[in-house]
């Protein structure tokens, strides 16, 4: 329930400044993503989420140009076979333990469009903020620790954009980025990774 409320949120905040941006230079995206764990991240879970989405609101101060705000919502999963492990008292546990992590990041996002006037346009952008991080471990069926952080995020991110037809304000895009996440706990460092993504934007104009 946690992970959905904190979505909740992220969402919420985005679509109300979307509802109070009903004139011409805003345009919303909605994406879809894939992340991949790197580095320290993947001493908790090292497989591929395929659960990922999310939504930008951007502010085109030019056709090259724009700024914004992004959230969404990523899922990680892992469940391990069984084995012996140290409770969080310090115990030994037998048992087949599953390691969950769902992240919702909050950022500030600029953008630049290389090309504005191309078939296919390149662009490059940066977002960072915040990333709220709900950790849950399971030993079983029942809980084995827990933790919920809200740290530093923040993402340089690569792709292209096709507009839908010439001088249309609505396209699809596709991206790369690397996710650096903070998450100081239990040994780890950060739950940095590499996110493909996939979206579709819409004027908000009249």
């Amino acid at each position: 329930m946690k992970k959905i409320k904190y979505a909740m949120a992220g969402f919420a905040l985005l679509f109300s400044a979307a509802a109070f941006a009903q004139n011409d230079g805003f345009t919303l995206k909605l994406n879809y993503s894939v992340a991949v764990p790197t580095g320290a991240s993947k001493e908790l879970i090292s497989k591929t989420s395929y659960v990922g989405f999310g939504a930008e609101l951007m502010y085109h101060l030019n056709n090259q140009f724009s700024l914004g705000l992004e959230s969404g919502s990523q899922n990680f999963y892992q469940k391990y076979p069984r084995q012996l492990y140290k409770a969080a008292d310090g115990s030994d546990l037998s048992a087949v333990v599953s390691n969950n992590v769902d992240m919702v990041p909050i950022l500030l996002k600029a953008q630049y469009n290389l090309l504005p006037e191309g078939i296919v346009q390149p662009f490059v952008a940066l977002g960072a903020g915040g990333n709220i991080i709900v950790y849950d471990q399971y030993a079983g069926e029942f809980s084995n620790d827990n933790k919920t952080k809200f740290s530093f995020a923040a993402r340089p991110e690569a792709g292209v954009y096709v507009p839908f037809r010439k001088g249309s304000g609505a396209g699809f895009s596709l991206s790369a980025g690397y996710n650096f996440m903070q998450f100081n706990y239990n040994g780890l460092n950060n739950l940095n990774n590499i996110t493909a993504r996939a979206g579709v934007s819409f004027p908000l104009g009249n």
